[in-house]
């Protein structure tokens, strides 16, 4: 019983965490790309790619995961 209601409840969670995550949380603001691109001495690309490939590893994982 117990195991339905958690997977009834991330079925209901899931769709607004994964948009939550992919429109606010994984994003930096340009200001602080810029800013950690300038303090790593590395290309403003590079933190973009870091940071695309982090939000997909993120991502990846919270679609495999199951309760």
């Amino acid at each position: 019983m117990r195991q339905t209601i958690l997977r009834w409840a991330w079925s209901a969670l899931k769709p607004m965490l994964v948009q939550w995550l992919t429109e606010h949380a994984l994003r930096l603001p340009a200001h602080q790309r810029n800013a950690l691109a300038q303090r790593l001495r590395v290309p403003v690309q590079t933190v973009e790619q870091v940071e695309t490939a982090l939000r997909q590893v993120v991502l990846y994982r919270l679609e495999r995961w199951n309760p």
